[in-house]
């Protein structure tokens, strides 16, 4: 029956008269308006398709009569049909010309450019249940409170609830409640946080090829701080876009502006400033289109817009706004706002009146092809600036949180709405143009944004959402709904889909009671693997934090531009690089393989399953599933739980070595708390190795070679044209070549992850035991640690080892050259023999491994 209803009314829709927006604007996007549309550089035959003047003067369109329309006659040319490139239009697409033009040819505004409309009802169940009743459809039954309460957690503080929270919506069932105190939790805003800084483009890096540190961290605990606090949603974006600009701000305020330093800087040598200082600028104007208006502002930079109202001239006008900041691309980052002794971040500064830029119109987007000059200003299409709005970024934001803006509202309701439900009521968040998608819901997103605008209060529209029947259905589909709605565009039932990268790793920490709750300062740095961190011209190291900032939440996890962090860059999250308004969820083996088995997550499971033993020793399958699902298993769950561990522990009594990583593997894991210093380098009290400039004979990094005649001394080796304090020398060597040889002796236990931190403005190759270990063909600043590779960890034996280095000058003697290395490595364990209990508590961390990986743990259902 349904079906009937379905197909009865698609029919009725192929009925109705053709509306220009739903049905013609699309048809003419799609094949028209590149040649036909508003960028009149690529403009053919002086044909305008998208505005009804453009289109009946040329007598394209006449109408009435599409008989007489040569738009017709072009489309269904015998010989030569346009487009002249690319599918043709089918008989439906003409079908649907013919029937618009003969019906009037009516153009009317873009949905998204007219202003929201207030509906006759004000409850966004009753515009939902409507729809679905238009459909013979209803609301799927509430989720049970476990689910609920999981979800609405990971929504809106994107990590499981508090026991006490939890246990009384379970056992009360007042779910209101329960959302305030989610609301009311310091956790709100890391979780509202990250959604803003991929707005923003935060890095904790320069980025390009060098991408240097930079301190900008206060800036994300300024957002933290803004959603905590529920900062109106208005004054929100006046800080952030010109804070400087308003009366007496405070340092808070000025911290706000961090919003758009987040743009790279270039500090290459041999770069133009300038080219990257006006790229910045450009990204500026990109951001804030898409950011506040849902615009794609960012195509109208080389060209008129061929689709939404911007012209390449206005391009440059709001580029006017932006054009007058202090920052200039210096690779200091200059202006930098000092807080304390040792902290600092960037902020945006007004130009003074005297030397303020000119803004030109670059064409084809080329900076160095200036043009007409321009004043600052906003597109003909919209509202104007408000009547004592200054004309700079103050006054444009004005502008942007006018009651006259018909997107920025409905635009940030979108995307709250979008991180509730997978997917927002417009699902091309990043573009609300006419090449954008409808809203499924127009009625429910005018409301919400009508409403919105009146107090911009962030917290009170999403409690509006989650405590609606919309949002409580269950996600549970029955096969005919799944093939009506695959994507739940209707809403008939609840949403389920993947969990974000941070939520999905802060997940299995808070469950395991790994998770740290400590809050803001620098970013810090996690377990990662060995050689992500290999950047050229850069001698920064990954140095995996001490104590509780190891498990601080993702958020806070430092962010390098061109070496994302592993694990969450393979489930989708951004590396800060541009601005990212909506992450595309994907779904590869990569995301299975790190859950499983990426370090972080196997510490996750060994203290998960060390939890569940010691809470619920009688019975630890349901304890995991409570501690990560919020729910006890079912039968056949914990069945095939219970099976899982016999398995495993009957297989793991003759594997004491791999007992003994499950039991201590956060033991295993940080290597680096075992490291011991074997060849100091001259940062402490170096060694003496032996040396020679000469070519040596063949052999020489053989540990049977002679090397008595050689000279000896320790680092730094090299010269300076003129002293240098930080790098005192103190073995001499100038000439192109050095070689060297150090005589190591290890015990019967060796070390493991051996590492040679060497500084050094040279290439340089190194031989353990005459078998090659290093190659290095890079020139980086300060000590940088090079790992040993596979089989030079292999080559190291009990005993005497020989350690050989050959060293060549990079580039030009006048440089100076230096080179001082050292030699680090992992003590290793001694864990006890593992006995027949052990096997059974290793067990239960394979099974509690299992549990972290269910589809129902990283989705949200």
């Amino acid at each position: 029956m349904r079906w009937l209803l379905w197909i009865g009314a698609t029919l009725f829709a192929f009925a109705q008269e053709p509306d220009f927006q739903r049905d013609i604007r699309p048809l003419l996007g799609k094949k028209c308006l590149a040649c036909h549309g508003p960028d009149e550089q690529s403009r053919q035959a002086g044909l305008r398709l998208d505005t009804f003047d453009g289109a009946t003067k040329t007598k394209s369109i006449i109408p009435g009569d599409s008989s007489k329309s040569r738009l017709l006659a072009r489309v269904t040319h015998a010989t030569r049909p346009m487009p002249p490139t690319g599918p043709r239009l089918t008989e439906t697409e003409i079908g649907l010309l013919r029937k618009w033009i003969d019906g009037g040819a009516a153009y009317t505004n873009h949905w998204a450019y007219e202003k929201p409309k207030r509906p006759a009802e004000t409850s966004i169940d009753v515009l939902v249940l409507a729809r679905l009743k238009s459909r013979s459809l209803t609301f799927s039954k509430e989720a049970d409170r476990p689910t609920l309460a999981r979800r609405a957690a990971l929504d809106l503080i994107g990590v499981p609830p508090e026991s006490a929270a939890l246990t009384a919506y379970l056992k009360g069932g007042d779910f209101e409640k329960y959302i305030d105190q989610l609301l009311a939790s310091p956790q709100f805003g890391e979780r509202w946080a990250k959604v803003w800084l991929d707005l923003a483009r935060y890095a904790d890096t320069q980025g390009y090829e060098k991408d240097s540190k930079r301190s900008i961290w206060p800036y994300r605990d300024w957002v933290i701080r803004a959603y905590n606090d529920n900062l109106p949603f208005d004054k929100f974006t006046t800080l952030q876009l010109a804070a400087d600009l308003t009366a007496d701000p405070s340092i808070d305020d000025l911290i706000a502006t961090g919003f758009h330093r987040n743009t790279m800087t270039n500090t290459e040598g041999g770069t133009d400033d300038e080219e990257f200082r006006d790229l910045a600028i450009r990204d500026r104007v990109a951001t804030t289109g898409q950011v506040w208006m849902g615009q794609t502002w960012g195509c109208a930079q080389c060209h008129t817009h061929k689709y939404d109202p911007l012209t390449h001239k206005e391009f440059y006008q709001i580029y006017g706004f932006f054009n007058q900041t202090a920052d200039d691309d210096h690779p200091s980052d200059r202006p930098v706002l000092k807080l304390t002794s040792t902290a600092s971040t960037l902020v945006l500064k007004e130009l003074p009146e005297d030397k303020q830029r000119k803004t030109r119109i670059y064409d084809r987007g080329n900076y160095l092809t200036p043009g007409e000059e321009v004043k600052a200003g906003v597109p003909a299409a919209f509202h104007p600036l408000p009547p004592k709005a200054p004309k700079n970024r103050l006054g444009f934001a004005q502008w942007l949180l006018s009651p006259d803006n018909t997107l920025t509202a409905r635009v940030q309701v979108n995307r709250f709405w979008s991180r509730l439900f997978g997917s927002g009521l417009v699902e091309s968040e990043e573009d609300f143009g006419t090449q954008g998608i409808p809203p499924t819901y127009p009625e429910v997103l005018d409301l919400l944004a009508i409403d919105f605008q009146k107090d911009w209060d962030v917290k009170k529209l999403l409690k509006r959402i989650v405590i609606s029947d919309t949002y409580k259905q269950s996600s549970d589909v029955t096969p005919e709904l799944l093939k009506l709605d695959p994507a739940n565009k209707l809403l008939a039932r609840g949403p389920r889909f993947r969990l974000d990268a941070e939520v999905v790793r802060d997940q299995a920490l808070a469950s395991a009671g790994l998770l740290s709750k400590k809050q803001f300062g620098p970013p810090v740095m996690p377990w990662q693997p060995d050689g992500v961190w290999l950047v050229v011209y850069n001698g920064d190291n990954w140095v995996t934090s001490k104590g509780e900032d190891r498990y601080r939440r993702a958020l806070y996890t430092f962010m390098r531009r061109t070496s994302a962090y592993p694990s969450m860059m393979n489930f989708d999250a951004p590396t800060g690089e541009t601005c990212t308004i909506r992450r595309i969820r994907t779904n590869t083996p990569l995301q299975a393989l790190t859950s499983l088995n990426d370090p972080a997550f196997m510490e996750a499971a060994q203290r998960l399953a060390e939890r569940a033993v010691k809470e619920s020793p009688l019975d630890p399958a349901r304890r995991l599933f409570e501690l990560v699902l919020l729910r006890p298993p079912t039968r056949p769950e914990a069945a095939r739980l219970a099976l899982l561990q016999r398995q495993t522990e009957q297989d793991l009594r003759s594997q004491p070595d791999n007992v003994n990583k499950l039991l201590r593997y956060s033991e295993v894991l940080y290597a680096e708390d075992r490291v011991a210093t074997l060849i100091p380098d001259a940062r402490t009290s170096p060694k003496e190795w032996r040396f020679t400039t000469s070519e040596p004979a063949d052999g020489w990094m053989q540990p049977g070679f002679d090397d008595s005649q050689w000279g000896a001394g320790p680092g730094y080796f090299g010269f300076f044209t003129k002293p240098n304090e930080t790098t005192p020398i103190k073995t001499g060597w100038n000439t192109e070549t050095l070689f060297l040889r150090y005589a190591l002796e290890l015990g019967d236990k060796l070390p493991t992850k051996f590492k040679m931190p060497i500084r050094t403005n040279s290439q340089f190759d190194v031989w353990v035991n005459g078998v090659s270990a290093l190659n290095n063909i890079y020139e980086r600043s300060g000590h940088y640690e090079y790992a040993i590779n596979e089989n030079g960890q292999k080559a190291f034996r009990p005993g005497k080892n020989i350690i050989a280095i050959r060293v060549a000058r990079y580039g030009t003697s006048t440089n100076g050259q230096v080179f001082d290395p050292g030699l680090v490595a992992s003590m290793p364990l001694a864990p006890p023999k593992p006995g027949r209990p052990d096997a059974a508590r290793a067990s239960w961390v394979v099974v509690a491994n299992t549990v972290l990986n269910l589809d129902e743990t990283v989705t949200r259902r």
